[in-house]
């Protein structure tokens, strides 16, 4: 070899290896820090003057906002939605897009703290909050891609599959509904991984696009009656004795930044969003928790179904609480999972959730991620959904990352009771909105607890390291 034909190689070597440094550059350069739900996806806006009395404010469009005034509309009130950010701007549009029923908190620990007949009633809603959303899609024909795939809980631990299926058999004493545990064997039919010891699969779950079915509601809301507006914050709720000398139902006015409004009831919808400056008892009883997402570029319809031939929605029952799913165009996969329990930037997210993704699928490490988000779920301290009233104002919040069914149908139980105040409408009126002493709406100890959890991460390996050589050693 002469030096010139050693000089070729040397140049075409580097040439190549600049070529992968720039992929490499150009991949991270193009994920995008905004939900992929959105792109493409239409925007409304509102132009119009507010109007100066209205029957019902309600704070929040999101789900329960618009599912709230979609019941109050076509019960010939007369409402408004005021949100502080663009319509779709919060959760509703930011989540991951699962339905399916359910909440975090067992039947064994709801008898223990409310009662046999509360935690029936618990898994009763639960059920029945699913059955109404994908009804509320349906019936109206809601274009948001609803897919019927079901969903599995897949177990982390030995341990988590025994819990799953002593629970389950006492939910179907309660109410029967289409949910069975998954063996190990039988969940690799589902997805080509071998991170699991098996899972419970609920048949009746599903997925929708939630930009599609945000902005289906609104238009629902809105063809009903509903007057929607964006960008107009409430900043202050009066509440004012009744002029009407013969009635004592009380009176609010409303204040946004360049206006007001009158109106006989108001409803906070704000769920992750609630503010102290706009209601100091809602914020120190919300707990606003990160959620991180990402998609995958296009990796194409067979490289997906490759890895979850399924095509179910998966959660876990580590602490950690990865959930995914194949997008309705069926090329991409979605994860989100726990980064941090308190609030950081997409940017500094995509590491870990990088890092988890190729966790659950070795083969897709170092594959190009189009998109990275994140939003705020409201968690109570209860781990409960709540509808109830303080001071005359009603609110529904609290979804615990699992709005996407729970909080249309909490929204419409909203309306129901504003329609109705003397009638019990839901038992997530009987879970009280709790808060602690240490909690004054500012959730300064996330940070604490987001060293715990990844302590809590380190011995969830640890555990399932055993648990790995205990069965290797059987």
């Amino acid at each position: 070899m002469n030096l010139y034909q050693f000089e070729n190689i040397i140049v075409a070597y580097l040439i190549k290896l600049d070529i992968l440094f720039l992929n490499e550059y150009i991949i991270i350069d193009m994920t995008k820090y905004t939900p992929y739900w959105w792109e493409g996806q239409p925007r409304f806006e509102n132009n119009n003057e507010l109007p100066q009395s209205v029957d019902v404010v309600i704070v929040g469009a999101g789900y329960t906002g618009l599912s709230a005034a979609l019941t109050l509309a076509n019960n010939g009130k007369k409402v408004i939605v005021l949100d502080a950010e663009d319509i779709g701007f919060g959760a509703s549009t930011r989540n991951g897009g699962m339905l399916g029923s359910g909440h975090k908190v067992s039947n064994d620990h709801a008898q223990q703290k409310y009662g046999s007949e509360i935690a029936s009633n618990l898994h009763k809603e639960a059920n029945a909050s699913l059955a109404y959303t994908t009804n509320l899609i349906k019936e109206n024909q809601i274009d948001c891609d609803l897919q019927i795939c079901g969903r599995l809980r897949t177990s982390w631990l030995p341990q988590n599959q025994t819990d799953m299926s002593n629970n389950l058999n006492k939910l179907k004493v309660i109410e029967d509904f289409n949910s069975q545990m998954v063996n190990s064997d039988v969940l690799k039919r589902s997805i080509k991984t071998d991170l699991y010891f098996g899972g419970q699969y609920y048949e009746d779950h599903g997925a929708v696009q939630p930009r599609k079915f945000h902005y289906g509601l609104l238009k629902l809301a809105i063809n009903a009656g509903a007057m929607v507006f964006g960008n107009k914050p409430a900043i202050k709720v009066i509440k004012k004795s009744n002029s009407n000398s013969n009635s004592n139902d009380s009176l609010f006015t409303v204040h946004t930044p360049d206006s007001s409004i009158e109106c006989r009831d108001v409803l906070m919808a704000t769920n992750g969003y609630t503010r102290s400056k706009l209601s100091k008892y809602l914020s120190r009883r919300v707990l606003p928790v990160p959620s991180f997402i990402i998609t995958t570029i296009d990796l194409g319809e067979d490289r997906v179904k490759l890895l979850l031939p399924g095509g179910h929605c998966m959660v876990e029952t580590r602490k950690r609480y990865c959930y995914y799913r194949a997008t309705p165009c069926g090329k991409r996969i979605m994860l989100g999972t726990r980064a941090a329990m308190h609030a950081m930037s997409a940017e500094d997210a995509l590491p870990t959730l990088k890092k988890m993704l190729s966790e659950i699928f070795p083969s897709l490490e170092g594959v190009g991620i189009s998109h990275c988000w994140t939003g705020f779920t409201g968690f109570s301290f209860s781990q409960l959904p709540n509808l109830s009233s303080n001071n005359g104002i009603y609110s529904a919040l609290g979804y615990c990352g699992n709005g996407v069914a729970m909080a249309p149908y909490l929204g419409h139980k909203a309306a129901l009771k504003i329609l109705n105040p003397g009638q019990r409408v839901s038992v997530f009126e009987q879970t009280p909105l709790e808060t602690r002493p240490y909690y004054y709406g500012k959730p300064w100890f996330l940070p604490i607890a987001s060293a715990y959890f990844r302590g809590f991460d380190l011995f969830d390996y640890y555990r399932r390291m055993k648990s790995l050589k205990k069965s290797n050693f059987d």
